[in-house]
């Protein structure tokens, strides 16, 4: 067995890591929500062009996770780490000055870019946490990282007014200071084990042990949780895409959309501790199969709601579900994986949720526009729960093939 080590002893410290998920998922909080406002009320483009750049943006950081993944696994995540850190401060302050068409475009994928590689690299160090269970680590960040989009969403509602290039100021500071982190904090011993293949000969009872590099391959269960990821993010695109506009046609004022993001993310806050204590204590499948069918009756109940306190209760529904869902997969994919793979296994994550969100604003752009919100609610509503007994029915054959 050989064990690569980087320069530092120390393992990584937990409030550290999640520190650096505050600092960058604020930063981020303030870019996301302004790209289509900006590009269109500011750089006077059309939805569809907006539309556009936010799907290659989805694309370039799909790109990115699966980079990430093979920098984890098989260069130096420290390094790697910072030089990402770098790239995403250098974009994201050039946007202060250079927020023009098209090189606004242009640095957002940039950013994109090496946000992608950022999410994989930060969640495959956190499996290296000691001390406490992978899926409460995870828990924590996801709590963390709704902390960062509601401060970073309401910097957004409170200083958009008073320009673009203010909000590119301040998400640049948190850049600096999450660069300093990683810089100080993140050079932490990584072992990369080459896994050891035991042969028994049941006849003469002898043991022959082969050196062997384990590779990352899907198996059904991981294909099952990747097409959840795909159609769960697929779908929450659509509160991020179509809800504004909806919800205008029903009469209610664009403050209303804020105000539901902002419910979100302090109900996140306030109840996620409990929720996970819930979740922690049961297998992580009653979790995430119990979280997807919360999430997906949702959107059944949105082709029924009229009043912004009916969409309030829908998404405060689809909160729970994702509260259940969201931080254990992580988890879980990293448990049923090598841990000689873990940068690929969390940058499979990363790309499975990046997919949904490819493909999520061209399937509600496409229903849009022939008027078809009730069945695209609909739709998203059927197929998350094919994937959900799909995947509920994978599990159940992997256990029977084993107890037989």
């Amino acid at each position: 067995m050989q064990i690569d080590l980087t320069d530092r002893p120390r393992p990584l410290n937990e409030k550290w890591l999640l520190f650096g998920t505050l600092l960058s998922n604020t930063g981020n909080s303030m870019i996301w929500p302004v790209t289509t406002l900006y590009m269109t009320g500011v750089l006077h483009q059309t939805f569809t062009t907006a539309g556009i750049v936010l799907m290659i943006g989805s694309i370039i950081s799909m790109i990115g996770s699966f980079v990430g993944g093979k920098l984890f696994d098989h260069w130096r995540p420290y390094e790697a780490l910072l030089i990402t850190s770098f790239i995403i401060l250098i974009a994201v302050s050039s946007l202060i000055v250079w927020n023009d068409w098209p090189a606004f475009a242009g640095l957002i994928w940039l950013a994109n870019f090496g946000m992608g590689v950022e999410q994989t690299l930060v969640n495959s160090f956190a499996t290296t946490v000691p001390g406490e269970k992978t899926r409460i680590v995870f828990n924590n960040m996801y709590i963390v990282l709704n902390i960062g989009v509601v401060l970073g969403t309401l910097a957004v509602g409170y200083l958009f007014d008073y320009g673009f290039s203010l909000l590119m100021i301040i998400s640049s500071v948190l850049y600096f200071f999450l660069m300093l982190i990683i810089a100080t904090k993140f050079n932490v011993p990584i072992a990369h084990v080459r896994g050891e293949t035991v042969i028994v000969d049941s006849a003469t009872a002898t043991v022959e042990t082969n050196q062997v590099r384990p590779t990352f391959r899907l198996t059904p269960l991981l294909v099952g949780i990747g097409a959840l990821l795909f159609i769960t993010y697929l779908s929450y695109m659509l509160w991020e895409t179509v809800m504004a506009p909806h919800m205008k046609a029903l009469g209610m004022p664009t403050r209303n959309y804020a105000d539901l993001w902002m419910i979100n993310g302090i109900t996140i806050i306030l109840l996620q501790k409990v929720v996970s204590s819930w979740a922690n204590k049961r297998p992580y499948q009653v979790s995430v199969i119990l979280g997807s069918l919360i999430f997906a009756s949702s959107f059944f109940f949105l082709m029924f709601v009229k009043a912004f306190w009916q969409i309030v209760l829908v998404f405060e529904l689809l909160t729970i579900g994702e509260m259940l869902q969201s931080p254990q997969v992580p988890a879980w994919v990293a448990k049923i994986t090598p841990k000689e793979v873990a940068g690929q296994a969390q940058g499979f994550v990363s790309m499975m949720i990046s997919s949904g969100r490819v493909i999520g604003p061209i399937y509600s752009g496409i229903m849009m526009d022939r008027g078809l919100m009730n069945m695209m609610f609909l739709s998203v509503f059927v197929m998350m729960l094919l994937i959900t007994a799909s995947l509920a029915w994978t599990i159940f054959k992997n256990k029977h093939v084993k107890t037989s």
